[in-house]
């Protein structure tokens, strides 16, 4: 499970980010909270963006190839569901179900590593619900805080959802209904509470948090600033090594020579 989750979700899925920091970057330095994303605040070059986002769904694919070759087709599905989110980003209600699709391939990866049987289809309902209602409920965050302090270019999509407060409401409606059919489906009731808890707790952080980017964009920083002091470490290590190496090499010559 471990193995699957390290391949799926940390390497391939989260390398998404990368993407949509790259395409979203202009937008993002205009943005009261997002310009201080690694990318939109010049601490990382934004070029740089898509081949590292490449080269982690690549490693990923490899890492899972080698340890869990079952899950390489829904490894491979999340950078497709990528693609089809940046296309769809802009469409309210359909940007919010095509990432909710996300969650359940991670899902179904999930249950396969440990199970290793294909998901049902009413779990993945489920699934889909809970993960459709948190997406809503960022969307409608994300509108509020703009419509509060200002529009911001290329985020206009989410106004959609601020100024409809009743998608918020039904969407979580909608995910607590199925949990009633879900009763009667020999699902434990453990299962039950705990997507209550996440429900409502990816709600209520959203609606704390405005558009959640508060801790994404410190743990941005403090990823990008650990990588920058280590890259500067070796590569002051490297230029020391090779003045030193240089020297001792010239001092040889000088010393035939003379």
């Amino acid at each position: 499970m471990a193995v699957a989750w390290l391949g799926t979700e940390f390497l391939v899925n989260q390398a998404k980010y990368w993407l949509n920091d790259y395409k979203d970057a202009a937008s993002d330095r205009l943005h009261p909270r997002k310009r201080e994303r690694a990318a939109a605040g010049g601490d990382l070059p934004v070029k740089w963006l898509p081949a590292l986002a490449a080269l982690r769904m690549i490693t990923g694919i490899i890492f899972l190839l080698w340890h869990q070759p079952k899950m390489l087709p829904l490894a491979l599905l999340l950078p497709a569901i990528q693609l089809w989110y940046d296309t769809v980003k802009r469409l309210p209600l359909l940007n919010a179900g095509v990432a909710a699709s996300g969650s359940v391939v991670r899902f179904a990866a999930g249950l396969c590593a440990i199970t290793g049987v294909w998901p049902l289809f009413f779990p993945c309902l489920l699934v889909y619900c809970q993960r459709l209602a948190i997406y809503v409920a960022s969307y409608s965050a994300e509108g509020r805080y703009l419509l509060r302090y200002g529009k911001t270019p290329g985020k206009e999509y989410t106004l959609f959802y601020a100024q409809h407060p009743y998608l918020e409401k039904l969407a979580v409606a909608l995910f607590l209904g199925l949990l009633v059919f879900a009763l009667g489906r020999s699902i434990p009731g453990g299962i039950i509470i705990i997507g209550i808890v996440v429900v409502f707790l990816g709600v209520l952080y959203y609606r704390i948090n405005g558009p959640g980017d508060r801790v994404y964009w410190q743990g941005w920083k403090l990823l990008w600033a650990t990588c920058a002091f280590v890259s500067r470490q070796l590569s002051e290590q490297f230029r020391l090594k090779y003045r030193q190496r240089f020297l001792s090499q010239r001092r040889l010559l000088c010393l035939r020579d003379g």
